[in-house]
């Protein structure tokens, strides 16, 4: 072998290794690897081919392309003579790699949900003899060596001008997702802008400089007259404390880990507080969270001015505005403190301190984590919540907060578990300091506060309100029910009872009593219990049958009935067949079942919810004759169309709320601005009866009276009625109503454990028949 042959080998491998070093040199674990042809497209990119004196043609690219004249090695053919055998090389890009790790990104894909217009392929001129031309954009023709195919982009194979060059379009539109994205992008840059210029515009019209104090005006309930305040208290100096430590080391924390745990990493408006609120009330399909931070919580309490006092989504945005300006101009520690000193905690209580002096007797940099927590979990709704209002509510709710603080681990576990453990020992003289007029009925109103207003709007004071109850009525109903239970229910083994009257023509909530003690039981038996009605649910049934045309008249079979997999058994006073009317006068169960087989379960349901009934009902033929849980109230309102031709009226405690913090003359709240005109409420009363049904309905519930099971309730007045008793005695009920005066009235006596008792309806309806016929003695006195 020569040396000349020995020389051209290692010459043309030295020429190797120089090609491969003049390369870039790649970067990461795969630097050692050829880089994959990357993989065609999964979604087609065509072109629009044009040659001259042809009809254009379209061909869709297969990964990797070859643009020429060639039928041997051209993939595309374009058989025109401006195209050179090998013309361009068309591939698919080349994903770009992360330096130093060799990670692959799909670039084009990532662009296009971006909302760019990104090529997927890139074009090589291949040394073509007549070139690649491509149409700049706004005008202009350019030669290019390697271009990206984007959609709608147009190429000449050769130039422009010449007659024979072949045209290219390319087709590559982005997928339908994509254009959603792009909406997307341009709305939130054109909110963006809008928010921009409306947050402008509103920070100009307050100030945040200080002082920043809250308006302290006491929260007004007053009776029927207007006149008589329910809640009486002593008025408690307001006390202020200077800064955040003053408060001691123990309330501020509880008070950030309850209210608003991001509070000192957020800018004043929690966007995951409020997407989690979002969710939550999405869930249950009601407001049951409000999402606002601290910060906003404070914008409403001391600028209330500004962001006003409608539960609307325009006060929101007006909080979250004020809160970033406070957040601009004060510090975290200045927002809490002004929070702490100014924020409504109940029984016309501003501030922390003066809460803790108020409910335990101590200032606040001394009180227990238990203590603390009991403040903090008043928060929510301070005139429900405080102690004062119902002390078992205020330990479920430091419980709750305890809980939370234990999750958020805030105190160490055994001082939480302690807290817990605690019992809560309130100020001695908290008691004497207040006093409350128809303890039930106000906590109704509470309950009732919260629904028309929403459960941030209701937690603030600044408050009058109207309430309907007529304080001669409340006092002898609850007279005349603890009379009952003192004389009866030893005897007869029940403890506890209720007590609803309405007016039936507006369905004002003329006396409520929930229980025999309140501050021994807070627990609102007339709105809050939920008991089985017994045969008073049988005029549901009888109500749909009317509505269908069936006659009062109809007789049906005392025996007994199978239905589904029960048994009912027959009349109780005989076997031989009845008629309608006496069945529901003798309150017979089977002559209610078959009646509900002739209208169908379905329509007793959908008639007793046309008639005021929210509690959950299942189309089960034991329904019928009483067995669904409703509340007293809920199930007195009901018979309001009875009494009324046919139009039922929703049950009210609150005629009116007026803004106190907003009126023409302060020492007359009659020229406060109406928050809420109940008078008004489109809810308020609709016809759900026809008039004539409501007339039949009134006869034959007056001979349950004056020849039925009601007879104890006899008053001789045109008093009509309907008893209602349960298995083993357990619920004794009697409904009601008279018209002079126009009431409605619905007693129930039983036991909160559900125990079974040795009475009967007739008790309850007895207990009825006192309490009206005082209230009528009471009404020809005042007459007089």
């Amino acid at each position: 072998m020569s040396a000349s042959e020995d020389k051209k080998p290692l010459l043309s491998t030295v020429a190797r290794l120089f090609k491969t070093l003049a390369r870039p040199f790649p970067v990461g674990p795969t630097a050692l690897l050829k880089p994959p042809e990357p993989p065609p497209p999964k979604r087609p990119v065509r072109l629009r081919i044009t040659c001259p004196g042809e009809p254009p043609q379209v061909v869709a690219l297969k990964g990797s392309d070859i643009l020429g004249r060639s039928q041997t090695v051209a993939t595309i053919r374009i058989p025109a003579p401006a195209v050179s055998h090998l013309h361009a090389h068309i591939r698919p890009r080349p994903d770009w790699r992360l330096p130093g790790l060799g990670w692959r990104i799909p670039l084009p894909p990532i662009l296009y949900w971006l909302g760019w217009n990104a090529g997927r392929y890139q074009l090589e001129d291949q040394d073509s003899t007549n070139g690649v031309f491509r149409l700049k954009p706004f005008g202009g023709v350019e030669r290019v060596r390697r271009v990206i195919l984007r959609h709608g982009q147009q190429l000449s194979l050769g130039p422009p001008r010449d007659p024979e060059s072949v045209w290219i379009q390319v087709l590559d539109p982005p997928p339908p997702q994509v254009y959603g994205v792009r909406g997307c992008l341009i709305l939130m840059v054109v909110l963006g802008l809008g928010a921009r210029i409306w947050i402008g515009h509103e920070w100009s019209k307050f100030s945040v400089e200080p002082p920043l104090s809250a308006d302290r005006n006491p929260l007004i309930v007053l009776a029927g007259d207007q006149q008589t305040e329910l809640r009486r208290h002593q008025g408690d100096t307001y006390r202020e404390l200077p800064d955040l430590e003053a408060f001691g080391p123990i309330l501020p924390k509880v008070v950030v880990a309850a209210e608003d745990h991001r509070f000192y990493s957020h800018f004043g408006v929690d966007l995951l507080g409020i997407a989690r609120a979002f969710w939550v009330n999405l869930r249950s399909g009601e407001v049951q969270q409000g999402g606002s931070s601290i910060s906003q919580q404070l914008a409403r309490t001391v600028l209330r001015d500004y962001t006003g006092s409608g539960n609307t989504f325009g006060r929101k945005l007006r909080e979250a505005v004020a809160a970033l300006k406070l957040e601009q101009r004060y510090s975290k520690d200045e927002i809490l403190a002004l929070y702490l000193n100014n924020v409504y905690l109940g029984n016309g209580i501003y501030g922390f301190e003066t809460a803790a002096q108020f409910y335990f007797g101590i200032p606040s940099r001394q009180l227990s984590l238990s203590e603390a927590a009991t403040l903090a979990a008043i928060l929510p709704a301070p005139n429900a919540f405080n102690p004062v209002a119902n002390y078992d509510a205020a330990v479920r709710g430091r419980d709750r907060v305890l809980d939370r603080l234990s999750e958020l681990k805030v105190f160490p576990e055994e001082e939480i578990r302690r807290a817990r453990r605690s019992r809560l020992t309130l100020n001695p003289h908290l008691r004497s300091q207040t006093s409350t007029v128809a303890p039930y009925f106000y906590s109704a109103v509470f309950q009732e506060l919260r629904q028309l207003l929403g459960q941030d709007l209701s937690a603030e004071g600044n408050f009058i309100i109207e309430t309907t109850v007529h304080l001669p009525y409340q006092r002898l109903a609850e007279q005349v029910l603890a009379q009952t239970v003192r004389e009866s229910g030893s005897r007869l083994g029940f403890s506890q009872g209720a007590l609803v009257s309405l007016d039936s023509r507006n369905g004002e909530v003329l006396a409520l009593v929930g229980g025999i003690d309140y501050n021994a039981s807070p627990f609102n038996r007339a709105t809050q219990a939920q008991r089985q009605p017994g045969s008073t649910f049988k005029v549901f049934t009888y109500a749909a049958a009317l509505t269908q045309g069936i006659p009062l008249s109809q007789v049906l079979s005392c025996e007994p009935l199978t239905w589904g997999n029960l048994t009912f058994r027959g009349c109780r006073s005989g076997s031989a067949p009845m008629d309608l009317a006496r069945g529901l006068i003798l309150s017979e169960n089977v002559i209610a079942l078959r009646l509900a087989q002739q209208v169908g379960l379905e329509q007793v349901v959908a008639t007793a919810r046309q008639m005021g009934i929210q509690s959950p009902l299942q189309p089960y033929p034991s329904m019928v004759i009483g067995t669904m849980e409703v509340n007293l109230l809920e199930l007195t309102a009901a018979f309001t169309p009875f009494a009324n031709r046919g139009l039922w009226s929703r049950p009210h405690t609150i005629r009116r709320i007026l803004d106190s913090s907003d009126c023409a003359n302060p020492n007359d709240f009659r020229t406060c601005r109406e928050i809420y005109p109940g008078r008004e409420d489109p809810r308020s009363q609709r016809l759900v009866l026809p008039e004539t049904v409501a007339q039949q309905m009134t006869a034959v519930l007056q001979g349950v009276i004056s020849s039925g099971t009601g007879t104890a309730a006899r008053l001789g007045i045109g008093e009509a009625g309907k008893t209602g008793t349960t298995t083993a005695n357990k619920d004794l009920l009697f409904i009601g109503y008279t018209p002079n005066p126009p009431l409605v009235t619905g007693v129930w006596l039983g036991n909160d454990d559900s125990s079974p008792t040795r009475g009967s309806s007739s008790i309850a309806a007895q207990t009825w028949g006192n309490y009206t016929r005082q209230v009528i003695t009471n009404s020809l006195t005042m007459v007089q």
